[in-house]
């Protein structure tokens, strides 16, 4: 990364990230004077073991700004050093939407959360001495109580909800969002509480009503967005008939949509993948015209159930 903006892949059909020998990023950085080491790396992976186990680092550089009466912008200069290291820059959010391969998402979110965790833990919370950090950015000791600390995750609840018949789901859409995607609900689970009570209690607080049911999915995705957590997915089944209650802080709008209707929504995404066509007016910022990118685990529901795939009354908790 460089500007906390991800190198992938320029012309592949798939987002990928763009991997590099040690000797070969030492160089090509080295001519835009950039340098890398292990302050500003942290470990991801293994590659496989016929490639004798090699390491697979990701680094974080900061590049400083052109002068101010400098012909060259710093854009124009990102975009000559991701040719050079054959691929571009893009925004991390876009690039965990839009990669197709799960583990790409994976080590992603990996090397997002590590960054930023070892970026924010200089100090120990107990003794506020300083922290020794591991090159692999995997934890921290104190220098002072040695005592460990190690980077931590939110659990969150992300819940698609369907009527009794399987026929209808109701989806959100969050505020701030862009305009004409909707979503499955979603909130952080609180102390105490398992991941079933917690999609509970976010359906009743975001739209107002009670679920007959819910179960485990048995899908997750670590998301690094603001800060690290991992995505936990459930069904639930509830009455259309009960009277929606938005939480105005929260969401904007919820409805409840056909499998026809999520499904036109699907494929537009699929066609989309990027939503360059997002709608501008006030009225179709509130109608159905796409769901999340195919990287995001709410897409992966959605399309399952899309598809017929996921029977909201296999089990009842």
């Amino acid at each position: 990364m460089v500007d906390r903006r991800l190198l992938v892949t320029k012309d592949a059909p798939e987002v990928r990230m763009v991997e590099h020998s040690y000797g070969e990023l030492k160089q090509l950085l080295g001519e835009y004077g950039l340098q890398f080491d292990l302050s500003n790396s942290c470990l991801l992976d293994a590659l496989p073991a016929d490639n004798d186990m090699i390491p697979l680092f990701g680094t974080s550089i900061e590049a400083a700004d052109p002068p101010e009466d400098s012909p060259i912008s710093k854009k124009d200069v990102l975009k000559k050093l991701g040719n050079s290291l054959g691929g571009r820059f893009t925004d991390i959010r876009m690039a965990m939407l839009t990669m197709r391969e799960e583990r790409q998402r994976n080590l992603l979110a990996k090397f997002q959360s590590l960054t930023k965790w070892a970026a924010t833990y200089r100090r120990c919370p107990k003794c506020a001495a300083a922290l020794k950090m591991r090159s692999s950015k995997s934890g921290a000791e104190c220098v002072t109580c040695q005592r460990v600390y190690y980077p931590t995750f939110s659990p969150v609840s992300i819940t698609l909800i369907t009527d009794p018949t399987n026929e209808h789901a109701l989806l959100v859409r969050h505020r701030g969002s862009a305009g004409g995607v909707f979503t499955a609900v979603a909130g952080f689970a609180h102390t105490g509480e398992s991941m079933a009570e917690c999609a509970r209690r976010e359906i009743a607080e975001e739209v107002g009503i009670e679920v007959d049911s819910i179960r485990s999915l048995d899908m997750s995705q670590p998301w690094p967005m603001p800060d690290s957590s991992l995505m936990v997915a459930h069904v639930a089944v509830a009455n259309m008939d009960q009277k929606i209650s938005v939480c105005p802080d929260e969401l904007e709008t919820a409805q409840w949509f056909s499998r026809h209707q999520v499904r036109q929504a699907m494929e537009t995404t699929l066609a989309d993948p990027f939503l360059k066509k997002l709608p501008l007016t006030l009225d179709d910022r509130q109608t159905l015209h796409y769901i999340p990118p195919a990287g995001a685990i709410a897409h992966q529901m959605i399309r399952k159930w899309v598809d017929g795939k996921i029977d909201c009354h296999n089990s009842r908790m």
